[in-house]
């Protein structure tokens, strides 16, 4: 067993994926409920600080960054430390494929402070927000939508606006420019692993942007 401190604190205790967790990872179904992850975890996390049998419900407590820590060590413990991918450039008139190798090691990791409940005063209505962070309920309610959105992302955090439970009419009535301070608030605070890839393509120089956890060589390497 490989253990780990997670961004908020606790030691997680890690073993190694087996068919098992790639057949679950392979099921589209349960891809985009987000089970197949959420299950992965609850086979490979094996200790949770104290707690010496985690299961499902200790598995949805976990905040977000701390969810997406464990996925990156598990893999790392699994698979090894390199991703290699492969990137198309988003230029439609070059279309090249980049190859990229990212060392899993090297990623930045955030500790979450002690606190789980923020309040920001909103610069344009100058309102008073309440919000905590995402986390494995959370992200459970929002794969469940059907048309997810930013309006839902950021209403799923939020505690109170001046008092009052949010409301989607308070989040579309919001200016952008609060929405926009609201949104980097909340990144600020956020802990956990940074996944985010960002390179220029060799061919063009296009920008071309993504996540470690998006690309099919996070966890099948053979699909490079």
């Amino acid at each position: 067993m490989h253990t780990f401190t997670l961004p908020s604190g606790p030691e997680v205790g890690i073993v190694e994926m087996t068919g098992v967790e790639e057949d679950l990872l392979t099921n589209q179904r349960l891809i985009k409920t987000g089970e197949a992850v959420n299950q992965v975890l609850a086979n490979c996390i094996k200790r949770m600080g104290d707690n010496d049998a985690p299961g499902m419900k200790d598995i949805l407590d976990m905040l977000s960054g701390d969810r997406l820590f464990a996925l990156v060590r598990l893999r790392q413990v699994s698979l090894g430390d390199e991703v290699e991918l492969e990137l198309a450039c988003p230029n439609m008139a070059c279309g090249a494929r980049n190859c990229q190798t990212v060392n899993l090691d090297d990623l930045d990791v955030t500790p979450y402070p002690e606190e789980r409940e923020f309040e920001f005063t909103l610069p344009g209505s100058g309102k008073a927000v309440r919000f905590g962070y995402l986390d494995g309920h959370k992200e459970k309610r929002l794969a469940a939508l059907k048309q997810p959105s930013l309006t839902a992302a950021m209403m799923i955090r939020i505690h109170d606006i001046d008092g009052q439970p949010p409301s989607k009419k308070h989040l579309n009535e919001m200016s952008m420019r609060d929405r926009s301070a609201l949104r980097e608030e909340m990144t600020r605070v956020d802990g956990g692993i940074d996944t985010a890839v960002d390179v220029s393509c060799d061919s063009c120089g296009a920008r071309i942007r993504t996540r470690l956890e998006a690309e099919p060589a996070f966890l099948f390497p053979s699909a490079v």
